[in-house]
């Protein structure tokens, strides 16, 4: 079965449900690899700070891959959509906000310079408030992807 991943933290419910899909402790999975209990403690937690090597090595002894799709649109790069009612309305805080959306169905949105960030996450938070049936992810301090939340297993 496939599991579309578009970023890492998706990963991490994965590794773990595989390898207990498995019957494996994370001692035997660390076995299979040849790292420690720990390691595999690790690498379920926090899948984007190991090499992908280690990662494959995981994946494989789970009986897992990565498969790499191409979803590029026909002819290029992902770009601001010129259409904008192909996709979801987002929902935005007050203040001066941009939004630009893209080509894959997802809207990047900024808060200008001018305004104070805030305490780290209070944007975040906001977004995802007025954004419930979306998925949020921060690319910088005032920046955020926002995508249609897609069905996980």
């Amino acid at each position: 079965m496939d599991y579309p991943l578009r970023f890492v933290d998706q990963l991490r419910p994965h590794l773990k449900a595989l390898r207990k899909q498995r019957g494996l402790t994370q001692a035997q999975a660390g076995a299979l690899i040849g790292v420690s209990q720990a390691r595999v403690a690790e690498i379920e937690a926090n899948p984007g700070a190991v090499s992908f090597e280690q990662l494959m090595k995981l994946l494989s002894a789970l009986g897992a891959s990565f498969c790499l799709r191409d979803e590029a649109v026909p002819g290029g790069v992902l770009v601001a959509a010129e259409e904008p009612a192909l996709y979801d309305a987002v929902k935005l805080p007050p203040g001066p906000w941009t939004a630009t959306q893209m080509s894959d169905q997802s809207v990047l949105v900024r808060l200008e310079e001018s305004e104070s960030p805030g305490a780290p996450g209070e944007s975040l938070r906001a977004l995802q408030a007025l954004n419930p049936g979306k998925d949020i992810k921060p690319t910088s301090r005032r920046s955020f992807v926002v995508r249609p939340k897609r069905e996980s297993w």
